[in-house]
Order: C-alpha cells, then sequence, then structure tokens
C-alpha cells in the first residue's frame, strides 16, 4: 500500500516554525512525524513493503530533498498508480486504527481530513491540494475506536499543542521505540526512580554529580553527548545526539533534539536541533526552532500574573490557546542579547534579532525584524542575514548549499508580502 502524508493548508497554526519546515518535519517527543510514522510502520507487518510519500508546500521541497535524499517528497507519481492509498495528515499522532480504515472512508478532525483511504487513480491530475481534493471525494466519515491514551490517535491543531501534550508524548514514543532501559547498568550517573524508564546510548558521557530522575517518566540520551557536573534531568525527557549540557535543569516534558548547546533551566520545551542556550536564563512551554542563539540570561515567561487563559499570535490573528501555561514560540536563526525578556506566549519569526532595552517584548516580532530600543523595525535586504547563516552553520561544520539560500530568500519575500498587507 502506498501512504501518502500530507499537509492540510493550516500550516500557519504552526507558526513560525512552519515558515521554514513541513509540518511532518516537527519534533515532537522522540521523534518528528515522519520518524514516528516510519516507526509504526516498521513495527506492523501489515505495512511491511509499503512506500511512503511525503507532500508540503513547493517551494520548502528542494531543500528537504536535499536534507533527506532518501525520501519521496512531492513525488505526484504515485499518483499515476492504481490501487488503494492510506492518507495521513502530516500532524497526526497514528493509532493502529489508522492503517485498517476502509476504503472511501475518512476520519475528520474539526473538519480537517485526519486520515482516510481512496484509490490513488481518484487523485490524478490534482491541481489543488490533497486535502480538498479528498473532502470533495465523498468519503464516508468514520469515528474511529479510542486508543486508549492522550496521544494515538490525535491530531495537532497548533503549535502550542505539541509543547503541552509533550510529555505525554514522550511516555508513548518510548513505548513505541522498544527501548529497553539501561539505567541499572550506569556508575557514571545517579539515577533516581525506575533505571528501567532510562535509555542511555553508547557513547554518552558524563561528568561527575549528574543526576537523572526517572520518577515521572523515561529519560533518552543519545550517542556523542557530553552532560556536566551537576546537571538534573527529570523525565519524561530526551536529550538528542551530540548535545552539551552545561549544569543545566532540565525540568520534565522537555525535548531537545541533535546538537543543542543546553544551561540554565528549561521546563516542557521543544528545542527542534542544532541551537544554543548556552547561558543561564529560563525557558518554559515553549518551542524554539534551529540554529537559533539566547544570550545569556534571556528568559521567557509562561504564566501571567492574572492566572489567566494565555493568546498566541499566527498570521492574521490571536489565537486563545485555551491554557495557562505557555511560553514563547521561536524560528528558525532568531538572535537574542543578554538580558533578553520574551513575554508570555510570543511568537518570533525567522532570522528575527531581539536586543534587550528593559521592556519584555511584545505578542509578535515578524520574520527578518529587529527589536531594538523598544521597537520593531523591519530589514529589507536579505543579503546580510544569510551571511550570518553562512556564519552560523559553518561553526558546526555545515556548508549552507543553494537550495538553502533559496529557502531563505523564498520566505524573506513571504514576509515583505505579509508586511505589505498588514
Amino acid at each position: 500500500m502506498n501512504i501518502i502524508i500530507f499537509e492540510d493548508g493550516l500550516h500557519d497554526n504552526f507558526y513560525p516554525l512552519s515558515l521554514t519546515r513541513p509540518l511532518w518535519d516537527l519534533r515532537s517527543g522522540f521523534f518528528s512525524f515522519r520518524e514516528r510514522l516510519e516507526v509504526w510502520i516498521r513495527n506492523d507487518p501489515r505495512l511491511s513493503g509499503s512506500d511512503c510519500y511525503y507532500f508540503t508546500r513547493d517551494y520548502l521541497a528542494p531543500w528537504f530533498r536535499e536534507q533527506y535524499p532518501g525520501v519521496r517528497i512531492n513525488d505526484y507519481s504515485v499518483f499515476e498508480s492504481d490501487g488503494d492509498a492510506l492518507f495521513i495528515n502530516a500532524v497526526r499522532y497514528p493509532s493502529a486504527a489508522d492503517f485498517g480504515i476502509e476504503k472511501g472512508s475518512a476520519l475528520t478532525s474539526d473538519g480537517v481530513v485526519a486520515a482516510a483511504c481512496a484509490d490513488c487513480s481518484a487523485m490524478r491530475g490534482i491541481t489543488g491540494s490533497i486535502a480538498g481534493t479528498l473532502a470533495g471525494l465523498g468519503l464516508r466519515e468514520v469515528r474511529l475506536p479510542e486508543s486508549g491514551d492522550a496521544v494515538s490517535g490525535s491530531k495537532a491543531g497548533y503549535i502550542w499543542n505539541l509543547v503541552d501534550r509533550n510529555p505525554d508524548i514522550i511516555r508513548e514514543d518510548f513505548r513505541l521505540s522498544g527501548l529497553r532501559g539501561n539505567g541499572n547498568g550506569r556508575k557514571d550517573v545517579t539515577i533516581s526512580g525506575d533505571p528501567g524508564q532510562v535509555y542511555i546510548e553508547d557513547g554518552a558521557e558524563f561528568d561527575p554529580f549528574v543526576s537523572i530522575d526517572a520518577t515521572a517518566g523515561p529519560v533518552v540520551i543519545g550517542s556523542g553527548t557530553k552532560v556536566h557536573s551537576f546537571t538534573r534531568i527529570e523525565g519524561p525527557c530526551v536529550i538528542g545526539r551530540n548535545c552539551l549540557i552545561l549544569g543545566a535543569k532540565v525540568r520534565a516534558g522537555t525535548t531537545i533534539g541533535e546538537c543543542c548547546r543546553i544551561g540554565g533551566e528549561i521546563e516542557q520545551s521543544i528545542f527542534q536541533g542544532f541551537s544554543n542556550k548556552y547561558h543561564d536564563g529560563f525557558i518554559g512551554h515553549s518551542f524554539v526552532g534551529e540554529w537559533v542563539n539566547l544570550g545569556a540570561l534571556t528568559t521567557n515567561s509562561d504564566l501571567k500574573n492574572n492566572y489567566t487563559n494565555v493568546k498566541v499570535y499566527v498570521p492574521g490573528a490571536r489565537k486563545r490557546t485555551g491554557l495557562r501555561k505557555v511560553g514563547c514560540f521561536i524560528g528558525d536563526h532568531v538572535k537574542t542579547s543578554i538580558g533578553t525578556l520574551i513575554n508570555t506566549g510570543t511568537s518570533i519569526g525567522t532570522g528575527a534579532m531581539l536586543v534587550h532595552a528593559g521592556r519584555l517584548t511584545p505578542g509578535h516580532i515578524p520574520p527578518f525584524s529587529w527589536y531594538m530600543d523598544n521597537e520593531v523595525a523591519r530589514t529589507n535586504i536579505a543579503d546580510p542575514f544569510i551571511s550570518i547563516c553562512r556564519e552560523a552553520m559553518c561553526r558546526r561544520n555545515f556548508d549552507i548549499s543553494e537550495n538553502y539560500i533559496i529557502l531563505i530568500n523564498t520566505v524573506f519575500e513571504l514576509s515583505l508580502r505579509e508586511k505589505d498587507r498588514q
């Protein structure tokens, strides 16, 4: 069976991270949505031999084909084949029931297709969105059985859902991964709680006086990661490969992608990867993109003083989250100065520069803007920014490719159009 992973057109709900990546590349729990689906497929004998096809916005495809050369991205040839195809929304947490949907049926969530089974040939010559085409096929809406947990079988609607659910997602992903805890055999780290909930890859290093607390959930630490003395890590938590943890307090519900440098305090937050929070400061209930550098003592608020629910900017509106604990959402290549204070529910667009001048940030800082002297100023030339990207990535031994430059230029142009509409 062909399995087709599609975006539903609501990518702005995952702003600002969605500006520079497909929704199926967003990190959540142990995995990105793409990685999680591929684990499900490997674990399910019914899906042996299935081929996956991933669809996203056209401007993202060239760079992500380069990033993932073995992944079929925006390959419309799949619709020339015969037979059934399983369609899965890019931000759906799959459940076993998804893979048994009857042909001609669809599961919807708030009017959007979350999963469906249809004939590939019905999509031939598609010119619009996959989600819109599926909606027009007259598929029978079905209610799938409850999966018995808080994650599998649900669909994320907004970026703050990924953060709010992250503790449960980590616990579920630990079960899905099949990892067997090896904490019992560790003599180089102090573990409280169940050592069977701790999995440390070969090649991870610990200085003396590191504490892991697995009382509330699993802790996984990747190879090549170095954990300095006086670090405390609370489960559920995932720390990716080749990270540096500098005496940090890593609170429960945190996911740190590969090649991050983390100090200070983090609580229930997601770092996509390749970002620096080297110094003291607090980041809580937040999502941080790639190639972000947070200056010393950068701190965000994740709770309003009046304890009311938080609103968050998505393009065109401020949305009610229905949540009291919401931090900030930081796009790729954002830089903050020392002492930056980020307000509750702030969205910071790709490439923004924040320089602290005594006040909390506004609720939205547009892409490629400078926040200086407590004012937002938009930049109109992309070339200096690309030079900064090249320098930052070279420091991690990454060469910036032509496809990546094209991607950044496209996002820059899109941000100028958004500015003209405001």
